[in-house]
């Protein structure tokens, strides 16, 4: 009779035993197989984030040789045509009466005007002056030709340090705000627009804010390049990037680098 207790007491035992080890075993197994879940949803999310950071990356470098193209074409040829044109005008108004005179004058001051815009416009365009430049100097002359052609009447307030940026973070600033200035123009013209730049610690913060009259941003489709672009080349420079518009009161955009 002991012997079968024990004998039953063994069997028991050994159950409870190889139960154990099976149960730890399929333990071991799920948590392994969950761990290399985990690992290879990892490694695919930095994979993904690798693609859209090389994506975000090409795309801008396209961009910005086709800036380059555009500033170069517009130096060298077209300026190059107004300024042929103002030699012509001036050599006219040599033979001229005085009442024709005076209507090549005004003609030649709409050239020249327009010759010089262009050269503003082929420096913002063209990257490598942007980082002779400086990215505030180059943001002024910027603001100046807006405030000149009275599309909207723009001001900034800076610190005077150098910010002493990356050159290649400091021309994706400068796109993302000019853009921010180029919608601020076309969709709320003859509005106030305000540029300040502060500098806290380690961080800086650009705010470009309109007085135009805002949308909805709960009804804003995804659709505008503009803010896609401005958007996208906040992430390749590890800057946030935040958009607030109201209704009858205008826009802000925030970058913090």
């Amino acid at each position: 009779m002991n012997n079968n207790v024990s004998e039953i007491y063994v069997f028991i035992f050994t159950g409870i035993l190889l139960f154990g080890i099976l149960a730890g075993f399929i333990i071991f197994f799920v948590v392994t197989y969950y761990k290399k879940q985990q690992q290879n949803s990892r490694e695919k999310q930095l994979l993904q984030t690798k693609f859209n950071e090389d994506l975000l990356t090409s795309t801008i470098e396209i961009q910005e040789k086709a800036f380059d193209d555009i500033s170069r074409e517009l130096h060298d040829n077209v300026g190059q045509q107004l300024s042929a044109a103002t030699i012509y005008l001036n050599l006219l108004m040599q033979e001229a009466g005085q009442e024709q005179n005076s209507k090549l004058q005004t003609c030649r001051e709409i050239i020249s005007n327009s010759l010089q815009d262009i050269r503003h416009i082929s420096q913002t365009l063209l990257g490598d002056k942007i980082t002779q430049t400086g990215f505030i100097a180059s943001l002024r002359l910027e603001l100046s030709r807006i405030n000149k052609l009275g599309l909207c009447r723009a001001t900034l307030h800076t610190i005077e340090e150098p910010l002493l940026l990356d050159p290649r973070k400091e021309i994706i600033l400068f796109r993302i705000v000019q853009e921010a200035i180029s919608n601020a123009t076309k969709h709320a013209p003859g509005s106030d627009i305000h540029i300040s730049i502060k500098k806290h610690e380690e961080q800086l913060k650009i705010t470009i804010k309109d007085t135009g009259n805002g949308f909805n941003t709960a009804q804003l489709e995804k659709s505008g390049i503009g803010l896609i672009n401005m958007e996208s080349r906040a992430k390749t420079i590890g800057a946030t990037y935040q958009l607030t518009s109201v209704i009858n009161q205008g826009t802000e955009i925030g970058i913090v680098l």
